[in-house]
């Protein structure tokens, strides 16, 4: 009479364990990829920082005006700056996401941008429709309240004067809600990067479906692993603890150890001392033994046994058990109770018992519910 294995598995310490810890890391990577999702994260990229003028060789005859002035004269330069203007966060930036007192856009320091920016690229038509800048008296430019969303870019060129010892800085300014600053980066420090969404939902449907089937599998495996894993370790530990109570009781002075003992010992090895009990009771005297024994005999030629036994009706199983272990036999029509293995019983219940064996489960499982029931039942 086993127990239900995968309920055993589920029912010891270290299973438990487990799965709590995977629901810890599940509720976890929930919480944290809910919060990236709500993240913004609007950033300027500068791709490329070009001289278009070197004046290191000094060359007499060479002259270069800009609006009729001579750079070489003023001790100016003029330089291009390539910004890529990039939402690269989870949230889609919307117009309500920016703030009309405080308007984005970008301004030189150390130098002045001397042409309006001119989009040279977009990732779509809508960006390279309605993005527009408009001057400023700080040196810089705003561009209007667009859509930007997750991913979404669009470059622009700058042309900037400078003095030449005079290395021009690109700053951004102005606000975006859930946004502390807009940060300004070089391109060639920013790794290839996937965000913690992308790289979780990487791929099309048919791709997600299968990682998702996949993860399931996996994950109930190793959930699986540790369940054996860990029941194996708690079954091997219960049986070395089981093989020593027996060695103590069979070295106690009122004990005689004879042969046919094993048989009860065997049933304790396997399936512990609830089920010694359970024989115990039933064999409590030969007539309520034999009561039973012809009730259950008469529901077992009965359609509604499967029924019966599926609800927990074990006694008949219990019995015939003890009719293969010799702790009873049948005679004529009667079951006959072997009363030195049924002292043997008594003796070895009475020493589990002060052992604390059936203290050791405060918790009341299905099984003891279906016994308890069983009891009362052949106590009727």
């Amino acid at each position: 009479m086993s127990e239900n294995t995968f309920g055993k598995y589920l029912d010891n310490y270290a299973s438990k364990t487990i799965i709590t810890l995977f629901g810890l890391v599940a509720a976890f990577v929930t919480i944290y990829a809910y919060w990236q999702e709500k993240s913004v994260d609007l950033r300027y990229e500068i791709i490329a920082n070009t001289n278009v003028l070197d004046f290191n060789a000094d060359i007499n005859k060479l002259e270069v005006l800009y609006d009729s002035t001579s750079l070489k004269k003023t001790g100016e330069n003029l330089r291009i700056y390539t910004v890529k203007i990039v939402n690269n966060g989870q949230e889609n930036i919307i117009k309500e996401f920016y703030d009309e007192n405080e308007p984005v856009g970008i301004k030189i320091t150390s130098g002045n941008i001397i042409e309006k920016p001119e989009i040279i690229q977009s990732s779509n038509d809508y960006l390279k429709r309605n993005v527009k800048f408009t001057e400023t008296a700080n040196e810089g430019f705003l561009f209007s309240n667009v859509i930007i969303e997750s991913g979404e870019f669009f470059t622009i060129k700058l042309l900037v004067l400078h003095k030449n010892n005079n290395i021009p800085q690109i700053k951004s300014y102005g606000k975006i809600a859930g946004q502390q600053k807009i940060d300004v980066v070089n391109a060639v420090d920013v790794k290839e990067e996937m965000t913690f969404l992308k790289k979780v939902y990487y791929g099309n449907f048919w791709t997600q479906l299968l990682r998702l089937i996949s993860y399931f599998i996996v994950g109930i495996l190793i959930i699986a692993i540790f369940a054996l894993t860990s029941e194996k370790i708690d079954s091997t530990r219960e049986k070395k603890r089981k093989k020593k109570n027996l060695s103590e009781f069979k070295n106690l002075k009122t004990y005689q150890y004879t042969r046919m003992d094993d048989a009860i010992f065997d049933r304790y090895l396997d399936n512990g001392g609830s089920e010694l009990k359970r024989m115990s009771k039933l064999i409590e005297n030969d007539k309520k033994l034999n009561d039973t024994y012809k009730e259950l005999s008469e529901q077992v030629k009965s359609k509604e046994y499967r029924k019966f036994r599926i609800g927990g009706g074990e006694n008949w199983s219990v019995i015939n058990e003890m009719l293969s272990d010799g702790i009873v036999f049948k005679e004529n029509e009667d079951l006959i109770i072997n009363q030195a293995m049924k002292d043997t019983l008594e003796k070895f219940l009475n020493y589990l018992t002060d052992k604390g064996e059936f203290k050791r489960n405060h918790k009341i499982s299905h099984r003891d519910i279906i016994e308890k029931y069983d009891f009362e039942n052949t106590d009727e």
